[in-house]
C-alpha cells in the first residue's frame, strides 16, 4: 500500500486551499486554520488506511494454511477482506491502529 508523503500531504493541501480561496469558498484571513486541517485530514485518512491494511494482513495470516504476499490469491483475498471491512466501518469514523 502506497502512504502519502509529509510533502505530498503538505502539496495537496495548499493545492485544496488555493483553490477554495479562488472559489471564494473559505475566508482567506483563516488560510493558516483551514490548510491545518487539511492537512490533519489527510493524515487521519492515512491512519485509517494503515490500520486497515494490517487488519486485513492479520486476517490473511491467521488462515490455517500460508497464502503468500503478492500471489494473484493473496491480491484477491486482500481486495475481499479489504471491502468487507469497509463495508463493517461506519461512514465518518476513522478506526485507530491498535484501538
Amino acid at each position: 500500500m502506497s502512504r502519502l508523503s509529509d510533502e505530498r500531504i503538505s502539496n495537496l493541501s495548499h493545492k485544496i486551499l488555493d483553490s477554495l480561496i479562488a472559489k471564494h469558498l473559505v475566508d482567506p484571513t483563516r488560510r493558516g486554520e483551514i490548510l491545518a486541517l487539511l492537512k490533519n485530514g489527510f493524515a487521519a485518512f492515512e491512519q485509517s488506511n494503515e490500520a486497515l491494511d494490517n487488519e486485513v494482513r492479520e486476517k490473511i495470516d491467521s488462515l490455517s494454511r500460508k497464502v503468500p504476499e503478492g500471489s494473484e490469491e493473496w491480491k484477491i483475498l486482500y481486495a475481499k477482506y479489504r471491502e468487507e471491512l469497509l463495508k463493517r466501518q461506519k461512514p465518518g469514523t476513522i478506526k485507530k491502529q491498535g484501538g
